[in-house]
């Protein structure tokens, strides 16, 4: 129920992380993929860019929770949140609970902060490239979407041109290693249908995302700054993992969670003087 009384405006205001925890915690288990610790990052890496008086202008790939705390800094500093998702129903979900908290918060019209793009990010006609035609330039982007490094670099490259002086780029499951295809995931499918799992394709392996995504950054910007961020200070006492244990250790098995790295499954740089 999202139709709540989360505090006045100021008490909100006075305890914003108590807020964005508050609207998570609400959330359906299927748009709440992310712990409450690298939400929290992600709140705390937005609060340190530079903006020079400029609205900011946010992109992520696949929504979730992580949609609530990236749309509550765009509609807070009058700017605007492009997401990019093929699953529409996910984005309907969010826009109703932003509708009931982010939007009673701040008092202003949803449309004008948020547009949710339901199709492919790397189409050329409606993916990440439309940003050039809308002449955006932007200032923070958050990827969680496919898990491979094939559609991460992809995503990257396509909204690298965009991408402004001193902008944020922020990735999840930055410890997964896959070079092409998500086995973990084709392979907890697969099981549903009653259908023996697949092997990991022996191209299928590269580098962990975190080094792979700094690694093409370093060959686009002059300066690369890996930020220190609030996630590895706090995620071992993060009770999303306990709360939910019974899925976590099933993801284990199926290996879509990569426990022996989760110190690295949220990681961000900041880029500057464009080569």
């Amino acid at each position: 129920m999202y139709d709540f009384w989360f505090g006045s405006r100021d008490e909100i205001c006075a305890n914003e992380e108590r807020y964005l925890l508050f609207v998570k915690r609400m959330l359906p288990r299927w748009s709440n993929s992310i712990p409450d610790s690298e939400y929290l990052a992600i709140h705390h890496a937005l609060s340190t860019l530079d903006l020079r008086g400029r609205r900011p202008v946010i992109v992520e790939t696949g929504v979730g929770a992580s949609t609530i705390v990236l749309l509550n800094f765009a509609m807070k500093h009058d700017g605007l949140l492009y997401s990019w998702d093929p699953n529409g129903p996910k984005g309907a979900l969010l826009r109703s609970v932003c509708t009931d908290t982010l939007v009673t918060h701040h008092q202003k019209l949803l449309q004008q902060h948020w547009k949710f793009v339901p199709y492919n990010s790397h189409s050329v006609h409606l993916g990440l490239p439309i940003l050039g035609e809308l002449d955006e330039t932007v200032d923070f982007c958050f990827f969680d979407s496919e898990h491979t490094r094939e559609v991460l670099i992809g995503e990257l490259a396509r909204v690298s041109p965009f991408l402004s002086d001193g902008a944020i780029v922020s990735i999840d499951d930055a410890n997964y290693s896959y070079a092409h295809t998500n086995v973990a995931y084709i392979n907890m499918q697969r099981r549903k249908l009653n259908l023996s799992p697949i092997a990991n394709p022996s191209d299928n392996t590269c580098e962990p995302f975190f080094r792979e995504v700094e690694q093409f950054l370093r060959s686009t910007w002059g300066q690369v700054e890996y930020l220190e961020d609030s996630y590895k200070r706090t995620y071992k006492d993060d009770l999303f993992w306990a709360y939910f244990s019974s899925d976590r250790s099933v993801m284990g098995r199926l290996e879509m969670e990569k426990a022996e790295a989760l110190e690295h499954r949220f990681d961000s740089w900041r880029i500057s003087e464009r080569l």
